[in-house]
């Protein structure tokens, strides 16, 4: 079945039962969580949702074996819209045969449609052959570092930090300093 040639389209939600495991491997090996129902959610909310991304999968009949995610942001920096390619994932055993380039081609399309001026992705500093082939693609590494939380997490660190400068400001204020 290898020697097949993989049709690159559109992901359906026909397709979505087919596409966790792929997303399960990526997540696993790169050692981020996998929460299935939080992955279903969001991959409903593309497909409900086109203006936010787009998913595409590399398919031989019903056994996907590739797929792409990027979604819509924008940035100052960039001028404007950017896609960032969320997610890049081949099965090991269709690795080397054109997939991941035909894969990412195919956002393309949709990019242009929504006005992006730039293309964005993350990869982990210790995955030298994926930022090699990134590079050769025409990517360049920035001097500055991808952070991120959850909104919860931010909303309490930012109340805790509120509460504990408030703290400070009265012990500051009783001592006739400040901050």
């Amino acid at each position: 079945m290898q020697h097949l040639t993989p049709a690159i389209r559109p992901f359906t939600s026909g397709d979505l039962d087919a596409l966790l495991p792929l997303i399960e491997a990526l997540h696993t090996s790169d050692g981020d969580p996998f929460d299935p129902q939080r992955t279903r959610d969001a991959l409903r909310t593309l497909l409900d949702h086109p203006e936010y991304g787009v998913v595409y999968v590399a398919a031989v009949d019903d056994d996907i074996v590739g797929y792409v995610v990027g979604s819509l942001g924008l940035s100052i920096e960039a001028g404007g819209r950017f896609l960032l390619i969320d997610e890049l994932y081949v099965r090991p055993a269709w690795r080397g045969r054109g997939l991941a380039r035909a894969l990412l081609a195919s956002l393309l399309p949709y990019a242009r449609a929504h006005g992006c001026r730039a293309v964005e992705l993350e990869v982990g500093w210790e995955n030298d052959h994926a930022r090699a082939w990134y590079e050769r693609l025409g990517f360049e590494r920035h001097r500055r570092f991808f952070c991120s939380t959850t909104l919860e997490t931010l909303s309490q660190r930012l109340a805790e930090q509120r509460t504990e400068g408030a703290a400070n400001e009265r012990i500051g204020s009783t001592n006739g300093g400040g901050e």
